[in-house]
């Protein structure tokens, strides 16, 4: 890429904003709405061949994702496409100061100000969350305050592809995503990232906002890994006297290593915060950064005009169907509604395919019943459109109530029963409930074997994925004992040199040298 560069037939890049061992980010023109865009590239040839189609599947996944995502502290999603053989993304050029230079330039910030900024994103992190959207990357970096006093919070997942050159990508059955200085005990051992692995990171981010840096000091990537798996969290108040002690408690308690000893959310961290948040007028303007064209910025002012309420999480619950007012779909009817939207998935447009099933099938429970065989086909395919758009809280209920109404109809041991509790599971585990989705996985493993046999090669990938999650939740020791026998299994089935024995082998590696905090290469 060069300045002059026509992405899309109507982008033209003009100026380099940041480069990485996998993209980079132009500043651009959008010559047809005449407005300045930023554009993020992503090189398929920087990507491992047997990663790239996953790689671009979940660019584009998050792109739709963070598309959908209203909120003034998130920049505008215009476009995504391909450009030969790369792939991009247009959004909002924001201007502003990176909070990574922001420090750099003063070090320790005035309480107000990292309250503020805190709150700023933690209103951000909770209109996320509502939506099943989890960051992986916060940090500094990713941060803008604008001149006008707001924060932006950039790349909503896909910052983790866009990254530094010198960070590794910890390979291990997949890509560990983020930046290690910021990085969630779990995310580091390869588990499921869900909201609390942001308030970790948001917790790094307060410490360094405060202190001036990081709380964790290594010299490689699995060193850093280490120090978040491993040291004590340190005290804000060891660094500086006027933080409140209810600040550095706060900060205590996002660094804590078991998610579940965090705050339960990022509305709650906002409650706490904003106290703090409001400077006294006068003593923001002396504190005030300035912009590239010299303009202030005060992270404080949007707590004297605040954006409004703040986002909650959203409630699931079945919806009540009037069936006096809503029409009712013929099963011939639901049927071709099924059909579009299985011709939309094709499209990748798994949202409105979503969209179009919900409301066919909440118009025909009324009438058919939710066990009627042609319901049940129809709500499968809603909670499936559901998982592919990233939904996963409304995904959750539907394939519980699934699993539960299936194995009424075609008994317990059925594989599509055994399929939609899998896939709870697997919605849990992206909403950050570990412990919840953990226990799931085991009681459907101890069925499956029931019925199959202990060493059934069915109930492989999910004793694979239970072994994951283990170490996720930070259970090393047995997460261990649970790869060596699967890898032992796969020597015996596939041989010594298969793909699933190299697999649990990077992984077993990887998990020894956390805790071994291995002096890698940078």
């Amino acid at each position: 890429m060069q300045a002059g560069t026509r992405v899309g037939d109507r982008y033209e890049l003009t100026y380099p904003v940041g480069r990485g061992g996998m993209g980079e980010v132009w500043a651009g023109y959008d010559e047809k709405l005449d407005r300045p865009v930023a554009v993020k590239v992503l090189h398929q040839v920087a990507v491992a061949e047997a990663d790239r189609d996953t790689t671009v599947e979940r660019f584009m996944r998050e792109a739709r994702v963070t598309a959908r995502l209203d909120h003034p502290g998130v920049p505008n999603v215009h476009d995504v496409g391909f450009h030969g053989d790369d792939i991009y993304i247009v959004m909002q050029l924001v201007p502003g100061v990176v909070l990574a230079d922001l420090v750099a330039e003063r070090g320790q910030l005035p309480v107000p100000w990292c309250a503020a900024i805190g709150a700023q994103i933690c209103s951000v992190l909770a209109a996320a969350h509502a939506d099943s959207l989890v960051h992986r990357d916060l940090k500094p970096q990713n941060v803008i305050v604008t001149p006008a006093g707001t924060v932006k919070v950039l790349d909503f997942g896909i910052a983790a592809l866009l990254g530094p050159a010198d960070v590794p990508r910890l390979t291990v059955t997949g890509e560990t995503l983020g930046t290690p200085t910021y990085m969630a005990p779990e995310q580091a051992l390869g588990g499921a990232v869900g909201p609390r692995a942001d308030l970790y990171a948001l917790g790094c981010v307060l410490y360094e906002l405060l202190v001036g840096e990081p709380p964790y000091q290594a010299e490689t990537a699995l060193g850093m890994l280490h120090c978040h798996l491993n040291d004590p969290v340190p005290l804000v108040s060891d660094h500086r006297a006027d933080v409140p002690e209810g600040l550095v408690k706060l900060v205590v308690r996002l660094l804590a290593k078991d998610p579940q000893d965090r705050p339960e959310s990022a509305a709650e961290v906002y409650e706490l915060l904003t106290p703090w948040a409001a400077a006294e007028i006068g003593v923001a303007d002396r504190v005030a950064t300035a912009g590239a064209d010299g303009t202030g910025a005060d992270p404080t002012t949007p707590y004297r005009y605040p954006f409004g309420p703040l986002p909650r999480r959203k409630a699931v619950a079945p919806t009540k169907v009037d069936a006096t007012r809503t029409p009712v779909p013929t099963i011939e009817e639901l049927q071709d509604v099924r059909d579009r939207a299985a011709a939309l998935a094709e499209e990748e447009r798994f949202s409105q395919a979503a969209d179009a099933l919900g409301g066919a099938v909440r118009s025909a429970l009324a009438a058919y019943g939710a066990k009627h065989p042609k319901i049940l086909d129809a709500r499968l395919d809603l909670a499936s459109m559901l998982l592919l758009a990233g939904d996963y809280r409304r995904a959750l209920p539907e394939f519980q109530r699934l699993a539960g109404d299936l194995a009424e109809r075609v008994g317990p041991d059925d594989e599509l029963v055994w399929y939609c509790r899998q896939q709870a599971a697997t919605c849990q585990a992206e909403l950050g409930e570990a412990t919840e989705a953990l226990r799931s996985l085991r009681a459907l493993l101890a069925d499956q074997q029931r019925v199959l046999g202990a060493t059934a090669p069915e109930t492989y990938p999910l004793r694979h994925e239970i072994a994951l999650l283990t170490a996720g939740v930070g259970d090393v020791q047995d997460a261990r004992r649970q790869l060596q026998e699967l890898l032992a299994y796969v020597h015996r089935v596939q041989g010594p040199d298969s793909p699933d024995g190299s697999d649990i082998e990077a992984l077993l590696a990887h998990l020894d040298r956390l805790e071994r905090g291995e002096r890698g290469p940078k």
